[in-house]
């Protein structure tokens, strides 16, 4: 067994395809690799039958090797396989949070002691540390990670802030966007005209929504013509995607890993080939949240790997709903027997420890990312934004006269708030909070509208009611 971690585009697959495949040729030989998306598998595939060494090398999905195993409980690789290769190996603890498949595969390939197998990953750190949990003996090569092609990280809270950036970046610069939801970027994509949207195809709601030809031309040429490509995490490995236009890269994944990944699609060309990478920010309290949620499910897994099925059953009868535990019949199938996903459990103690300990530091989840990607700095996206959208805002009102409604509207947005969080309306306070922020802005509010008429010749409604103005100093 042997493990190779390191960062996207270093030559992991190079070395599988070119340098591996002439060893097993020169010993007649074959090698199974191991991939965990389709659409990696088919531009994989593509790959080797255009150089025509798909005489040595056989390529199929994790997914389709359960598939059978679902099937056919005996099944097993064919003998003429010398190397196995696992690429994206993360997988098998990644995905099992929504494939509760990923472990038969895996005792699978455990299982061919006699074989070379072969660990590859960019992410490898957690299943190597399930590796070191189950005393798997393997040898490890290890790459650094090198992410100077990063020139600024940013960090944002709400979604229409992120619409807003979105929409002023320049024509000719390039954008992809990574979201958990198909939903997210299906809107997004709605929004935004010169733009593409990708799915899984497993997808039932979405997938009639993507371009399948778009997708193919992407793959073949490795670039997009659009501006911007919103896509799930269906594209997080392995994909490559070469054009120096693409200078923004948007995450909204919460799992650092397959975050990772996906910034891993940008293949970098040279040293100009810099990008801005911009990721939604995990609060506190959805922190807390995740945390207490992944307790539910560890706490009653943890409570029948110490007590067994019997146990288990009895305490807790009709709420038995934990995606980590399976039932199986018992050898004679009387009755049945409840087993732990031991993948999937190793993963959700591994995230909530994680989780709590990026709990205990300030601003710990931008901090860790910063520290996964080697950044110093950071910017926070909504600071800019709320400044830049107070500054819009009030220029709108320049000149104009600010009856009982519209006095609402600015208090709110001005949102000046006591130690009681109680909302300040008052105009001297108002035009104090502008000078100490320096916001060149001030309210006059001694004014009253003396028109009986309108422009129109009509009854004036606001006749003699006071209004407040806004004045814009220039410097």
């Amino acid at each position: 067994m042997i493990t190779i971690e390191a960062g996207t585009g270093v030559g992991k697959s190079y070395f599988i395809k070119n340098t591996l495949y002439e060893k097993a040729k020169r010993e007649g030989t074959k090698i199974l690799f191991l991939v965990n998306r389709t659409r990696l598998k088919d531009q994989f595939v593509e790959e080797i039958q255009k150089d025509g060494k798909d005489d040595v090398i056989d390529i199929f999905l994790y997914q389709k090797v359960e598939s059978r195993l679902g099937r056919e409980k005996a099944a097993t690789f064919k003998d003429d396989y010398t190397y196995i290769v696992c690429d994206e190996f993360h997988y098998f603890l990644t995905d099992s949070t929504y494939n509760s498949n990923t472990d038969t595969s895996f005792k699978l390939i455990m299982s061919h002691s006699n074989k070379t197998r072969i660990f590859m990953s960019a992410t490898a750190d957690i299943t190597i540390d399930f590796f070191k949990f189950k005393q798997i003996k393997f040898r490890s090569y290890s790459v650094p990670h090198d992410y100077s092609h990063i020139k600024e990280l940013i960090f944002y809270r709400h979604e229409k802030v992120l619409e807003k950036y979105l929409s002023k970046i320049r024509k000719g610069q390039q954008v992809i966007a990574f979201f958990t939801k198909a939903s997210k970027a299906y809107e997004l994509h709605k929004r935004f005209e010169d733009s593409m949207f990708v799915c899984a195809e497993g997808n039932s709601d979405y997938k009639k929504y993507v371009n399948k030809d778009q997708v193919k031309l992407m793959l073949d040429s490795e670039s997009f013509e659009e501006q911007y490509l919103f896509t799930t995490s269906t594209l997080d490995n392995g994909i490559n995607l070469r054009n120096k236009k693409m200078k923004y890269i948007v995450c909204d994944i919460q799992d650092v890993d397959t975050l990772i990944q996906c910034l891993g699609r940008k293949r970098i060309i040279d040293a100009k080939d810099q990008v801005t990478v911009v990721i939604r920010n995990i609060t506190d309290k959805e922190i807390g949240q995740r945390i207490r949620a992944k307790n539910k499910i560890i706490n009653s897994a943890k409570y029948l790997i110490e007590n067994g099925s019997i146990a288990y059953m009895d305490k807790y009868k009709r709420n038995h709903n934990n995606p980590t535990i399976y039932v199986e019949p018992n050898k004679d199938r009387t009755n049945p027997e409840f087993f732990v996903n031991e993948l999937r459990y190793f993963k959700e103690c591994s995230d909530r420890n994680n989780l709590e300990d990026i709990r205990e530091i300030e601003n710990g989840y931008i901090e860790h990312v910063k520290s996964k990607l080697q950044k110093e700095n950071y910017t926070m996206l909504d600071d800019t934004y709320d400044k830049a959208t107070s500054k819009d805002y009030l220029d709108s009102l320049v000149g104009k006269q600010l009856f009982k409604d519209e006095q609402r509207a600015l208090i709110k947005m001005v949102n000046l708030r006591d130690n009681y969080n109680r909302l300040q309306k008052s105009v001297r306070l108002i035009n104090e909070y502008f000078i100490q922020n320096s916001i060149p802005y001030n309210i006059r509010d001694k004014n009253r509208d003396n028109k009986r008429k309108t422009e129109d010749n009509q009854p004036n409604p606001n006749f003699n009611k006071t209004f407040w103005t806004v004045a814009k100093h220039i410097y």
